[in-house]
């Protein structure tokens, strides 16, 4: 998925309830980095605060055409959609 993909399904996503943060299981997004093949990478990490949504959206507006990936047991894994449950939004 880009992160434009991301973009408008979070935009048209209807808004029930505020959402909390983006998470990988039960871990928060707390960081969004750039690898070295130009594409972003959510990073969870446990006991930290989620990184905002408006954060999140502006990194992923200002690089609409990278590749969105997530770090999961010292292995990078591509991101092919997202499911909510309760007011999380699960990679």
């Amino acid at each position: 998925m880009q992160a434009k993909e991301f973009v408008t399904i979070l935009a048209t996503m209807p808004k029930k309830e505020v959402y909390q943060g983006l998470y990988i299981n039960e871990a928060a997004v707390t960081t969004l980095k750039v690898d070295q093949a130009g594409d972003f990478v959510f990073i969870a990490e446990k006991n930290k605060a989620p990184l905002p949504i408006k954060d999140l959206l502006i990194a992923l507006m200002t690089n609409k055409s990278r590749e969105l990936y997530y770090w999961q047991d010292n292995d990078k894994q591509k991101i092919y959609g997202i499911k909510e449950k309760e007011a999380k939004i699960i990679l």
